[in-house]
């Protein structure tokens, strides 16, 4: 199954941010949601059916802290959300092209063609505008919504990152990789904010370092990580190292095996056996015979 996730600004017509999907989760709208109010402001109000993702804990959180108010349409009353109307637009553009696609590339080649042919052809919505704007591009424009601190937005959607643990050399393991973030926080807890192809590490709120990842076609692992960037923060090790800049190359990213890769060790199973006491002869003599507890 593959799915299309799409935002639609509903007085232009206009998609403002859409994504194929293996998967229906709250990360993949999430992650959608991002890509539109990066490039196109915080909404004052977004509409959506019932579905557990537009619902779920992680996206109220974000709502509530873009001042987003979200609205359901009646149950069995699809006609109240608008972007199913463009369900069919989709089918005339798109459908022929999807159907012919062979690989994971043609799948997103003609994604892009669709969306762009969507947004930028003239729209039958629009063909009377007397402003002469005809397609939902045209009629965007300029316009965007409400635009926060970029900070805020990157602490709202922070809420949604998976946490790891720092290992005794300062790494963390991440989709089979062993990403930097800092040897003096051996064993403490550091967050993994992920949107699109950027990957950040934090502890309490601070940056430790950021990669560039890309996606394998399940969009489940990673192809390669790369880029790093480390930041300046309060966590540094106050230890002088060991070698001189330059002396010994130093891998911020390291490739892990896969779990399971490897077989496990058996441990070695110890058995204590509790022997009673004999008890104390009458000066007769014979087999001592007892039968030993259940070794524990």
């Amino acid at each position: 199954m593959i799915y299309c996730i799409s935002i639609l600004e509903n007085f232009s017509r206009a998609i403002l941010s859409s994504a194929i999907t293996r998967s229906q989760d709250t990360e993949a709208y999430l992650a959608v949601l991002y890509a539109a109010i990066r490039k196109h402001g915080v909404p004052e109000v977004l509409v959506s059916d019932n579905g557990g993702v537009f619902r779920s804990h992680d996206a109220m959180r974000i709502y509530k802290a873009l001042g987003i108010q979200k609205v359901e349409i009646e149950k069995r009353q699809a006609w109240q959300s608008y972007i199913e109307s463009n369900f069919n637009a989709q089918r005339r553009l798109a459908d022929w092209h999807f159907e012919r696609a062979q690989t994971w590339e043609d799948l997103l080649a003609a994604h892009e063609k669709w969306l762009l042919d969507f947004n930028y052809q003239h729209h039958f919505a629009h063909e009377h505008g007397e402003d002469g704007c005809h397609s939902p591009a045209a009629v965007l424009g300029w316009v965007k919504g409400m635009q926060p601190e970029p900070e805020l937005i990157y602490r709202a959607f922070s809420a949604v990152g998976e946490t790891r643990t720092i290992t005794k050399a300062g790494y963390v393991r991440f989709r089979d990789y062993l990403l930097y973030g800092e040897r003096n926080l051996v064993g403490e807890r550091a967050l993994v904010n992920l949107f699109q192809d950027v990957l950040t590490l934090e502890y309490q709120e601070q940056p430790l370092a950021r990669y560039s990842v890309e996606w394998q076609p399940d969009e489940k692992h990673l192809r390669r990580a790369g880029n790093a960037r480390l930041y300046d923060h309060p966590y540094r090790s106050t230890q002088l190292p060991l070698w001189s800049e330059g002396a010994v190359e130093w891998y911020l990213i390291l490739r892990a095996a896969p779990y399971g890769s490897r077989p496990r060790r058996k441990r070695k199973r110890l058995v204590f056996l509790q022997v009673p006491l004999l008890p104390e002869s009458d000066g007769t003599r014979g087999p001592n015979i007892f039968t030993p507890p259940n070794p524990r």
